[in-house]
């Protein structure tokens, strides 16, 4: 990843490190693919009302990481598929 790519990356994960916090927790908690799909679609779109959806797939991509990260893949799956 270079630089610039890096630095926007550090950037937007602090900006919307509370969305970020929000997402992961509300995404994980969810008890079936039904309710994590409503869940998902909830915090893309509460991002969205935000911050308008220019930055959406960075936001998407930070929220996967963090999923991957934390080992829900299930919930990393259907972000990315949203």
């Amino acid at each position: 990843m270079g630089k610039t790519v890096g630095a926007a990356m550090a950037n937007a994960r602090a900006a919307y490190m509370l969305e970020l916090a929000r997402g992961r927790s509300y995404a994980s908690s969810t008890l079936s693919p039904a309710t994590r799909n409503r869940a998902i679609a909830e915090i893309f779109g509460e991002y969205c009302k935000l911050y308008g959806d220019r930055e959406l797939a960075l936001f998407r991509s930070l929220l996967v990481a963090d999923l991957e990260r934390r080992g829900e893949w299930d919930a990393a799956s259907a972000a990315l598929s949203q």
